[in-house]
C-alpha cells in the first residue's frame, strides 16, 4: 500500500512536505522518483521541457533548496519541511535496514567518486563490491538516456538506484529509468550530497545545512565553479514572483 504524503505545490511542481521519516518510509516501502532539485535548477524552470516533466512526476521532490524555502516562508508565512538532498541521504544511510540491504547501485561521474564513496560506504557498515557502482559517461544531449545503466539496472534489480552526477541531468536520467522498469525501485537523485561526506568536495556540517548556508560553503571552497551557479538562482525570486501573480 502506497504511503499517504503531504505535498506543497510551487511553480507547477509538487514538492514533499512532510517529515523526514515519511519519506524514508516510502524510500523503503514504496520506491519510486526521488529528486531534490537545487535553487540554480528551480531558477531554469521553462528552459528545459525533459526536467520540467521530471519534476512534475516525481513521486518526491525534497525540498532541497534554502532559497525557495525562505521565499515561501516570506511571499505566504508558510515553513515548509526542508530535507536536503544531503540530509536525507544521511538519514537512509544511517537506516539498519539499507545498512543490511546490499542490493545498491550508486551511479557515480567517475572512478575517483566511485572509490570514495565506496570507501565511506564500507566505513558506514555496508560493504559493496565494484558491482554495485556504474560510472556514467558525461551527458550531453537532450533527452538523458543510457542503456548500459537500464541494463545493468534490469540484470541486477537493486531495491535503491542513487544517481551522483549533474542536476539537470540526472533527474532526467532518472525519470527515463523510471518509465522503462518493470518494477519500481527507489531512485534517488541526490548530484553532489555524498561527495559532502566523502570528501571530494567540501564537507557540511549539519548545521550549516540546517541554517542554509551550504551554498555558501561550496562557494568559498571553489568560488570559481559555485558562484556564477549559485548567482544564477537569483532568477528564482523573479519566477516565483511571477508564478504566484499570474496564478492568483
Amino acid at each position: 500500500m502506497e504511503t499517504a504524503i503531504k505535498t506543497v505545490q510551487i511553480l507547477g511542481i509538487p514538492f514533499y512536505n512532510d517529515s523526514l521519516e515519511t519519506a524514508l518510509q516510502i524510500a523503503h516501502h514504496d520506491g519510486g522518483l526521488f529528486l531534490a532539485p537545487s535553487g540554480p535548477g528551480l531558477a531554469e524552470l521553462g528552459n528545459n521541457p525533459y526536467y520540467d516533466r521530471a519534476l512534475q512526476e516525481a513521486d518526491i521532490n525534497l525540498i532541497d533548496s534554502g532559497y525557495l524555502a525562505l521565499l515561501w516562508k516570506k511571499r505566504t508565512g508558510e515553513t515548509l519541511q526542508r530535507h536536503s538532498g544531503l540530509k536525507f541521504i544521511q538519514a537512509l544511510i544511517d537506516t539498519p535496514s539499507f545498512k543490511k540491504n546490499t542490493r545498491q547501485l550508486w551511479v557515480m561521474p567517475d572512478q575517483a567518486h566511485s572509490d570514495a564513496t565506496k570507501n565511506y560506504l564500507s566505513k558506514q557498515q555496508i560493504q559493496l563490491d565494484d558491482e554495485h557502482f556504474y560510472l556514467a559517461p558525461y551527458y550531453t544531449d537532450f533527452p538523458i538516456e543510457d542503456q548500459a545503466l537500464l541494463d545493468t539496472i534490469r540484470e541486477q534489480r537493486p531495491d535503491y538506484v542513487i544517481l551522483n552526477i549533474a542536476g539537470g541531468k540526472q533527474e532526467v536520467l532518472g525519470h527515463w529509468l523510471r518509465t522503462q522498469l518493470d518494477y519500481s525501485p527507489t531512485i534517488l537523485c541526490i548530484g553532489a550530497a555524498i561527495a559532502f561526506l566523502t570528501g571530494k568536495q567540501a564537507r557540511i556540517p549539519k548545521w550549516a545545512d540546517r541554517i542554509y548556508i551550504g551554498w555558501l560553503l561550496r562557494i568559498l571552497t571553489n568560488p570559481k565553479t559555485f558562484l556564477p551557479r549559485y548567482w544564477s538562482a537569483r532568477k528564482l525570486r523573479k519566477l516565483l514572483n511571477h508564478h504566484c501573480e499570474t496564478s492568483a
